[in-house]
């Protein structure tokens, strides 16, 4: 089920470099007015990047045990700044309120993924 989960994040992992590479979406409240092109290609290069450590580690994840541990913390970290930007942004005042729900549920999805990979985690 490990490898599992880690595919599945891959394959998360590369749609998203794809639709911020693209300016795509998969979330029907996107507003393009708040896709930048310098910064949408810097957020498709680091999923690329986090997709291919995903894509290893799940080759092996025994032998690649502490990459294992990495990305467990950063993606629990990661999901817990998402959410915190609900807090820090004000979605009103740059005219996306509908965003607000988007992170909220891009940082339940990052904690339901940290969690499926500590619940996996091999243990002896």
């Amino acid at each position: 089920m490990l490898k599992l989960t880690l595919a599945l994040g891959v394959a998360y992992y590369l749609i998203g470099a794809v639709v911020h590479w693209f300016g795509l979406t998969l979330f029907p409240f996107f507003d393009a007015r708040l896709y930048t092109s310098y910064q949408d290609s810097v957020i498709a290069v680091a999923a690329l990047v986090i997709a291919m450590f995903l894509f290893v580690i799940a080759r092996d994840p025994v032998k690649n045990i502490d990459t294992l541990k990495i990305v467990i913390l950063a993606a629990f970290l990661g999901s817990i700044f998402s959410i915190a930007i609900v807090w820090k942004v004000d979605f009103d005042s740059i005219g996306a309120p509908d965003k607000k729900l988007q992170t909220i549920v891009e940082g339940i999805m990052g904690f339901a993924f940290a969690g499926s990979l500590l619940y996996f985690y091999p243990r002896k």
